[in-house]
C-alpha cells in the first residue's frame, strides 16, 4: 500500500493558479518557508515528487523543478535510490549572526590615536551642502532645464556603438576624446589656449584641488585663499598639510597688494577671478594681470577655479586667468556642475605642459578617475553641439532670473543691503549694512523651504561680515517673489 504523504505541511501549501508566479516557484517558496521555520525537520525525507505531484495537483515536472532548486541552492540533499532529504544544514545555518556593532571597539582607549591630518579636518567649521530642492538655492543650476531627450538619445547611441574599451579601468588623463572637447570649448568660449594633452579629467573638483595640492605644495606651505570662502573645498588642501592664509577680498575680488606678511611667503595662490563663491565679486583686468605678476616674480603658483564663467549676462567677459599666463603659473580647474549637472561628478584640470608628467604620475597613485562611460556620453553630447545650446538656452533664463532677484531685493529690502553684481554665475551676495543675525535668518527660512545660506558662516577671519547668499539657477521666475517676500519678513523681524 502506497505511503500517504497527506500531511498538514502539503495540504497548507496554497497555489494561486491564475497568479503571475509560476507554480513551481510558488511551491518552491513555500517549502522553502517551511524550512526556514523548522516545520519540516532537518534530515526529514521529501516525499517522492509522483506523490507530492498528485497531492498538489500539479504535473510531476513541477515537482521535479522544485526539487532541483531546493538541491542547488542547499535546502536538500540527495541519496541515490534513497530519494530527497531536508539538509542538516542550511544556508542560513552558514550565516553569520548578525548583531549589533559595538558602540566602541573593545579594548579602545579614550582618545584614539589619527593623523594630524585628521585631527585639523575634525577641527573645521564646514558650511552645510546646498539643497536643490528649496528655493534661492545658491550654485544650483536648473536641473528640470535640462535636454533630456536630446541627452537620452546621445546616450542611447553611445551604448549601442558597444564601447568595450571604455570599461576597462580608463587612461589616467581621463578619455581623449573628452579632453580633446574641453580644449575646443576653453579656446572658443574662453580664450584658453591649451592642447588637449594638457587637459586631466577627474572625478570631481575637490579631487582636482587634492591632486594639485599633492604635487605644487609640501605640509607646512602657505597656501592664499580668498575670504570669505568654501572651506569644504579648500579642506582638500589642509589635509595635504598646507597652511591657509585667508585674504580678505573686495568686490573686485582678490588684490595682490595685500599679499604681504605670511601671505607674501605663500607658495599657492588659489582663487576664482568671475563670481566668486560666496561673495560674488569679479576681478578686473588690472587686478588679474597683476596676480599673475606676483606669482612669477615669486615662482608661485595659482589654481584659478573657474567655475562660473560658463554664463555670463552683461559686456564682454574677461578672459580667465589661464588665457592671460604666458608664464606657466595657472592650474585651470573646471567642471560640469553647473553647464550640465553635478552628479556627473567630471571636473577637469588644465596644466602647464612643463608640470604635466608630475600630475600624471600622482594621479597614477591617487586615481581620482572619473567614469569612462561618464566622459564618453558627455564628449558626444558636446560634439553634438547639444551642450552649446543648452548653455545658450538656460543663460538667457538665468539672466531673467538674477533680474527679477535684484529687483524684488530693492524692492522689499529696500537699502538693508548693498548686492554684487549679477553679469555672470548663478548667485549672488547680500552683505547687511545694519547688525544682523544672519545665521538664525537663515535656520529660519529652511523652515519655509528657502535655502539661503548666512554669510557670515563663510567668514574665515575677524572680518565677518554679515549677509547672505541668493542663488537664482534652481528657482523659477514664478517662485522667486514669493520666496523673497519670506526672506524679506524674516530679515525685518530680526532687525526689531
Amino acid at each position: 500500500m502506497a505511503q500517504k504523504f497527506n500531511y498538514p505541511t502539503w495540504s497548507a501549501i496554497a497555489l494561486d493558479r491564475q497568479g503571475t508566479a509560476p507554480l513551481h516557484t510558488q511551491v518552491f517558496e513555500q517549502i522553502r518557508q517551511a524550512i526556514i521555520a523548522g516545520q519540516l525537520a532537518k534530515g526529514a525525507r521529501l516525499p517522492p515528487s509522483r506523490q507530492l505531484a498528485q497531492e498538489l495537483q500539479v504535473s510531476r515536472s513541477t515537482v521535479l523543478l522544485v526539487y532541483e532548486r531546493l538541491l542547488a541552492e542547499g535546502y536538500a540533499t540527495g541519496r541515490v535510490g534513497a530519494g530527497t532529504y531536508i539538509a542538516s544544514v542550511l544556508p542560513e545555518d552558514r550565516q553569520p549572526r548578525r548583531e549589533a556593532p559595538p558602540a566602541r571597539p573593545a579594548g579602545a582607549e579614550a582618545t584614539r590615536q589619527l593623523s594630524q591630518r585628521a585631527r585639523s579636518l575634525l577641527g573645521l567649521r564646514l558650511p552645510s551642502e546646498r539643497n536643490g530642492a528649496l528655493a534661492l538655492s545658491p550654485t544650483v543650476p536648473a536641473l528640470d532645464q535640462l535636454p533630456f531627450d536630446q541627452f537620452a538619445k546621445v546616450a542611447a547611441q553611445y551604448w549601442r556603438a558597444a564601447p568595450a574599451a571604455d570599461l576597462g579601468y580608463g587612461g589616467v588623463l581621463g578619455l581623449s576624446e573628452l579632453r580633446a572637447q574641453i580644449a575646443d570649448y576653453l579656446g572658443e568660449a574662453h580664450g584658453v589656449a591649451c592642447r588637449p594633452e594638457q587637459v586631466m579629467v577627474v572625478s570631481g573638483t575637490t579631487q582636482g584641488f587634492m591632486l594639485a595640492g599633492h604635487v605644487l605644495t609640501d605640509a607646512g606651505d602657505r597656501v592664499v585663499v580668498e575670504d570669505p570662502n568654501y572651506l569644504t573645498r579648500l579642506a582638500a588642501l589642509l589635509g595635504g598639510g598646507a597652511v591657509l592664509t585667508p585674504i580678505p577680498i573686495d568686490r573686485e575680488g582678490l588684490d595682490s597688494r595685500d599679499l604681504s606678511g605670511d601671505a607674501a611667503q605663500a607658495r599657492l595662490v588659489v582663487v576664482s577671478p568671475t563670481n566668486q563663491f560666496p561673495f560674488g565679486s569679479t576681478m578686473p583686468l588690472e587686478r588679474r594681470l597683476s596676480l599673475l605678476q606676483w606669482a612669477q616674480e615669486r615662482d608661485a603658483w595659482i589654481i584659478e577655479y573657474d567655475f562660473n564663467n560658463a554664463f555670463h549676462f552683461s559686456g564682454r567677459a574677461l578672459p580667465p586667468l589661464a588665457a592671460l599666463d604666458r608664464g606657466g603659473r595657472v592650474i585651470y580647474v573646471g567642471n560640469f556642475n553647473r553647464s550640465i549637472s553635478p552628479a556627473f561628478s567630471l571636473a577637469y584640470l588644465v596644466v602647464p605642459p612643463d608640470v604635466m608628467d608630475a600630475f600624471t604620475r600622482a594621479n597614477q597613485v591617487l586615481a581620482f578617475h572619473a567614469s569612462a562611460p561618464t566622459q564618453g556620453i558627455v564628449a558626444d553630447f558636446m560634439k553634438s553641439g547639444q551642450l552649446a545650446a543648452h548653455i545658450r538656452r538656460i543663460g538667457n533664463r538665468y539672466r531673467e532670473r538674477a533680474a527679477l532677484v535684484v529687483h524684488c531685493l530693492n524692492t522689499l529690502c529696500g537699502d538693508a543691503f548693498e548686492l554684487s553684481a549679477t553679469g555672470a554665475g548663478l548667485h549672488l551676495s547680500a552683505v547687511a549694512r545694519h547688525p544682523l543675525d544672519d545665521v538664525a535668518v537663515s535656520q529660519a527660512l529652511l523652515g519655509h523651504g528657502i535655502d539661503v545660506p548666512a554669510l557670515s558662516g563663510y567668514c574665515m577671519t575677524e572680518r565677518v561680515r554679515r549677509g547672505f547668499v541668493l542663488g537664482f539657477g534652481n528657482t523659477p521666475a514664478e517662485r522667486i517673489a514669493g520666496a523673497l517676500e519670506i526672506f524679506s519678513t524674516l530679515v525685518a523681524q530680526a532687525r526689531r
